[in-house]
């Protein structure tokens, strides 16, 4: 694979230790048999947004929750901002410093690099903007309805793009887990099977993940949203402060000596290049959850004269999140970087000493802060599936067998594949470039602001740029550029 030459993929082999399978199934049997099910929602699941790690990916209705009316607690400009930058820095943060590695080995990439997270924030922020416009046009309060009124076909596009990003995101989610805490648990007393990448992501699933996917409602989880926000700020002012204090360089206290890969490139302009935006597009992707954004600013049925009012207040929502979530990568993705160089794993974590008590933190703390946004991921997966076969609630029996069917395969995925920046780099071109350059223009050109001369061609433009990434981008993550 030609994506990472520092970090190949590693794919595990069939051989993985039937134990570890033995006390997956004993443990899901376990907890379909014995846990108590909870209260169902007030309402589509699928309705609301509800990310309780903060660290949100993807979650979406393909149709609005009752009525589809706003939200009675109205967010202001300032808060609704903070909140869109709570729900776009998640795992993506953790991939960025291997998007430089992937292209360049030296410091001199920094600024392209730069120029490059500039660029995708820019154009994310205003397509996720022009979403929101696009709801404001079709009087839509979800995604799916927007596409419906607007497009009026192809409504499997959405669902399926939909459906397979929450499932990227549950097994992305789940190699976290993998990765932080087993790198965690290596020095305890218990059978190294237990503390294997595979063994602990199994383990994990079966015992933590499986019992809170199968909860009916998310409203118990949400006092641990704080975790996630606290999680990635630690990340970033841990990151920094590795490099700044010079522990893992020459005579640090945590510095080993590797075998530095050099880029096989003469110019830090190559298509490698692509690999650093499809982790951005990954890391800015909260596109699917902009019509909730937009519905729940004041005022809520806003008459002719508030709706330009409403829609400048958007774009300042649009600028504060997009903003705050960009200057957090570009700590993490600049100073990670320099600190590691073409040694940097896909997941920057894995390159701190297991003996940094600090890491240890960072890991712990991503890997809460993942438990507790797991399910609101995973959901966005099983109830896409289950609204594309017209199920609108399983009896409990079913609904945990289904639950543990699909989780296993996640889990699965998860298992096979070890190179979390690969993983989101291939999501990213393939399903975060429809969301962040195509799906915004392709709306907006079937609604009457969007046939305007000046308009028509800007949309055009980047229907172009994004299927152009799309294919430049799949090419070179799967080593064929």
């Amino acid at each position: 694979m030609g994506c990472f030459r520092n970090v190949g993929v590693k794919v595990r082999g069939a051989g993985r230790p039937r134990f570890l399978l033995l006390v997956f199934s004993l443990s899901l049997g376990y907890h379909w048999c014995f846990a108590a099910p909870t209260a169902p929602p007030r309402g589509s699941l699928t309705g609301r947004i509800a990310d309780a790690s903060g660290t949100a990916r993807p979650h979406v209705a393909f149709r609005a929750s009752g009525s589809g009316e706003a939200s009675a607690a109205s967010a202001s400009v300032s808060d609704a901002g903070i909140n869109l930058a709570k729900n776009l820095v998640g795992s993506g943060i953790l991939s960025l410093p291997a998007g430089i590695a992937a292209f360049a080995s030296s410091s001199s990439a920094l600024w392209v690099s730069l120029l490059l997270l500039g660029g995708s924030a820019g154009l994310s922020a205003y397509t996720f903007y022009l979403i929101g416009k696009v709801c404001q046009e079709t009087e839509s309060a979800s995604f799916g309805a927007a596409w419906e009124k607007s497009v009026q076909s192809g409504k499997w596009i959405p669902q399926w793009v939909c459906i397979l990003e929450c499932f990227g995101g549950a097994v992305v989610y789940a190699m976290v887990l993998g990765d932080v805490f087993s790198s965690s648990f290596q020095n305890l007393p218990v059978p190294a099977v237990l503390t294997s990448r595979s063994g602990v992501i199994l383990l994990v699933s079966a015992l933590v993940l499986y019992p809170l996917c199968c909860l009916r409602s998310f409203a118990q989880l949400a006092k641990f949203s704080l975790l996630g926000t606290l999680a990635t700020s630690y990340v970033v002012l841990f990151v920094v402060k590795r490099f700044l204090d010079g522990s893992y360089a020459a005579g640090g206290q945590f510095f080993k000596a590797a075998a530095l890969a050099t880029s096989a490139h003469t110019s830090i302009f190559n298509p490698q290049m692509l690999v650093l935006v499809a982790l951005l597009s990954t890391a800015f992707l909260v596109h699917f959850n902009a019509p909730q954004f937009f519905v729940e600013l004041p005022p809520a049925k806003p008459t002719s004269e508030e709706k330009q009012q409403k829609l400048k207040d958007f774009s300042k929502v649009s600028l504060i999140g997009f903003g705050i979530a960009s200057l957090q990568y570009a700590l993490v993705m600049c100073f990670g970087f320099l600190t590691f160089g073409q040694a940097v794993s896909g997941n920057v974590l894995l390159n701190y000493d297991a003996a940094d008590p600090w890491a240890t933190v960072a890991r712990l703390a991503v890997g809460v802060s993942m438990l507790f946004g797991y399910p609101m991921q995973f959901a966005g997966f099983r109830d896409g599936l289950l609204e594309l076969g017209h199920i609108d609630r399983l009896p409990t029996v079913k609904h945990r067998l289904v639950t543990g069917a699909l989780l296993a395969v996640a889990v699965a995925v998860a298992c096979f594949f070890r190179d979390l920046g690969l993983v989101q780099a291939v999501e990213g071109a393939l399903l975060a470039a429809f969301l962040v350059f195509l799906a915004g223009p392709i709306m907006a050109l079937k609604l009457p602001f969007g046939r305007a001369p000046r308009a028509r061609r800007a949309f055009q433009a980047l229907i172009v740029l994004g299927v152009s990434f799309m294919g430049i981008g799949c090419a070179v993550n799967f080593g064929f550029l």
